[in-house]
């Protein structure tokens, strides 16, 4: 009797874990990178190398992070398919690493912004690609709680960011912001160690042409053996979907077009998922906290750092609940409860701050500072690991790595606009700013409840199924495959029509489609 295969040793759900586990240092180094730039923004060690910055100019400096970024998202987006999952993970590491080092050893501007933009290449790299990874190795039950559990990493990051900057800040010399920016490493190496002993994702493995080991890595996934009827009945859901989209879509071009499956939107909600995150307002708190606190707020320096540090240990608390709700709860649902909570609690802070600052009351300063912590909690309700694994979800399989690059530009291009014009924008208009992000937040409802399709629970080539119709039905407007996603007995009808479909067509239509390597051209 034929063993299951394993990586590492594991198999099954361990192994997904420690696919989650790998997934996560990528991500606590993004929640990292984003958090130990806001300490040094209060540090005078660190502001004196570069000449004390005004606000302007030290927005750009911890903005440029993510235009580096922005064009790691581009790559992928342009020559990703040429790799797998894993290959583009582990470059960007390296170049994280690089960054690292360029930023850890300057003693000019130039040379600080250089590693700032390099380091942001290689996270725009693997942000684009690890929720992708995730997403296509997890079972459809559990996928969004793999991703919730990775999310927690991202906000220890933070934690790790903001406390370190703490306890760094008591030294004068440049160490006190010199090992911030080393330390980053060592989850780079971490990832290194970790990842190439892994299992690449399956779906693109079958998507590269490489069936023999798209069916290894599944079966080793699923912890059970490479004949077993339900890795079998997977790999021709895959298959079946490969002969479907290869009909129309098979270029990045694709992106930008309907192609018979709805390509063009749902790469469109796809970028605004990222949008709508990135404008809510989250990036403020987290890449800019202490600034936030001690300027908007009136702390001090000291008190600024703390509470700062304080926000992030509520927000890793926060992160826990999705571990529950991203499986039990509708994406939809998740996004909207969200949305309106951070609305208000952005609308409450304006008030807070006005008042605070025309009456000279501090008390209401503290009390902005509450409901910013209670904002995290929102945040991370709705749109924390909901945003990162909806993209994977609503994208079609050749569109998936191309489509999720656009988002992750999303994500990049916003979290750059919303970092650069903060420290400006918190000095010219005050509390106005956060009226801002209330509307913007407000405004995302809406969006949501009429053009995002539920995808909670259902396997990723079942989501095809639902924009393109079941068989002898016209094809559903996409409003309509809308209004059909949050109907419970149209999504059985659908998971009947995939199952049908790939017993009867999966093995045959895989063979009519002509193998794609991993450059994206068919043989």
């Amino acid at each position: 009797m034929e063993s299951g295969p394993t990586f590492l040793g594991l198999r099954g759900q361990p192994l997904v874990y420690a696919v989650t586990l790998t997934s996560s240092f990528g991500f606590l180094l993004f929640g990292y990178d984003l958090g130990f730039m806001g300490g040094l923004t209060t540090s005078t060690a660190f502001l004196n190398v570069f000449g004390n910055p005004g606000s302007a100019l030290l927005g750009f400096i911890v903005a440029s992070y993510e235009v580096g970024a922005l064009f790691g998202a581009l790559f992928q987006f342009v020559l990703g398919d040429r790799y797998g999952r894993k290959p583009n993970n582990l470059g960007g590491a390296v170049l994280v690493t690089i960054g690292a080092i360029l930023q850890t050893t300057t003693t000019t501007l130039a040379q600080f912004l250089v590693g700032r933009v390099i380091s942001g290449f290689g996270l725009g790299c693997m942000t684009t690609v690890i929720p992708i990874w995730l997403t296509e190795c997890a079972t459809r039950e559990n996928r969004g709680r793999m991703m919730a559990m990775q999310l927690s990493n991202l906000i220890i990051g933070l934690i790790l960011a903001n406390w370190l900057d703490y306890g760094m800040a008591t030294y004068s010399s440049s160490v006190s912001w010199r090992f911030p920016c080393a330390f980053q490493i060592v989850f780079c190496i971490i990832v290194c160690c970790l990842m190439p002993w892994l299992p690449e994702s399956p779906r693109y493995l079958f998507r590269a042409g490489k069936a023999e080991q798209g069916t290894t890595s599944l079966a080793a996934l699923r912890g059970t053996t490479r004949d077993n009827p339900d890795v079998q009945l997977e790999i021709k859901e895959i298959q079946y979907i490969l002969a479907v989209e290869a009909e129309e879509v098979g270029s990045w071009s694709d992106c930008f077009k309907d192609g018979g499956i709805y390509g063009w939107q749902r790469v469109a909600i796809a970028f605004s998922a990222n949008f709508f995150q990135q404008l809510s307002g989250v990036n403020v708190m987290s890449s800019l906290g202490p600034y936030v606190f001690e300027t908007s707020i009136g702390m001090s320096a000291h008190n600024a750092l703390l509470v700062a540090g304080g926000l992030q240990v509520f927000y890793f608390l926060s992160s826990l609940i999705p571990w529950y709700t991203s499986n039990n709860v509708g994406r939809r649902k998740l996004f909207m409860i969200g949305s309106a909570g951070m609305g208000f609690c952005m609308l409450l802070s304006a008030i807070f701050v006005g008042v605070g600052n025309s009456t000279g009351k501090k008390g209401l300063g503290y009390a902005a500072a509450v409901v910013l912590y209670i904002f995290q909690t929102f945040f991370t309700l709705g749109w924390q690991s909901n945003m990162w694994v909806y993209p994977s979800e609503i994208l079609p399989l050749k569109l998936r790595l191309r489509g999720g690059a656009l988002a992750v530009v999303s994500q990049w291009m916003f979290t750059f606009l919303v970092v650069q014009i903060t420290p400006p924008m918190i000095t010219g208009i005050n509390y106005r700013s956060y009226i801002v992000f209330a509307v913007i937040n407000f405004f995302t409802i809406p969006c949501v409840y009429f053009f995002y399709p539920e995808t909670q629970k259902l396997p990723l080539e079942a989501i095809d199924l639902m924009f393109t119709g079941r068989r002898g039905e016209q094809r559903p407007t996409f409003m309509q495959a809308v209004r059909n996603s949050t109907n419970k007995e149209h999504k059985d009808a659908i998971m009947a029509t995939l199952i049908e479909r790939a017993e009867t067509e999966g093995e045959q239509g895989i063979k009519m489609s002509a193998p794609v390597h991993a450059e994206g051209a068919k043989v």
